[in-house]
């Protein structure tokens, strides 16, 4: 159906390493730029991924391409002419895919450059020791 192929990274941090990491709060934005056909009639959608840090403690910013290859490539293509975007359902997978490909280098960027996760990873916990029988609830 198609793929992400990333183009290029872009991470900087701004702040000095012996400060650590703020509490920060993170939005993600993005954004399709271009679509167009190849000769073998795959459909490249082009695309700029950037997750924003407030107070603005670093930039990432990914940038690439979704190819695709399904059978609605005619249809995506008109789409993408007429309107300048991507907003039906049928091509949320599209969004979707960039998002998942685009978030799983982020967390790998952000923890090469020492500044929290634009998303949150779950963590283990220690289990509380319980005596026997209590917060056992029988009905």
């Amino acid at each position: 159906m198609g793929g992400v192929v990333l183009t290029g990274i872009e991470a900087k941090r701004f702040i000095r390493v012996d400060e650590g990491a703020p509490s920060v709060s993170i939005s993600s934005n993005l954004t399709l730029t271009d679509a167009y056909t190849s000769n073998n009639n795959n459909i490249f959608v082009e695309f700029v991924f950037c997750c924003n840090y407030t107070p603005n403690v670093c930039s990432i910013k990914i940038e690439g391409v979704f190819i695709y290859d399904g059978p609605e490539r005619e249809g995506l293509l008109n789409e993408w002419n007429e309107k300048k975007r991507l907003d039906t359902d049928r091509f949320l997978f599209i969004h979707n895919s960039i998002l998942y490909r685009c978030f799983v280098e982020a967390v790998v960027v952000s923890k090469d450059i020492n500044v929290p996760s634009p998303v949150s990873i779950p963590a283990v916990s220690a289990k509380k020791e319980v005596d026997p029988g209590e917060g056992l609830v029988y009905g």
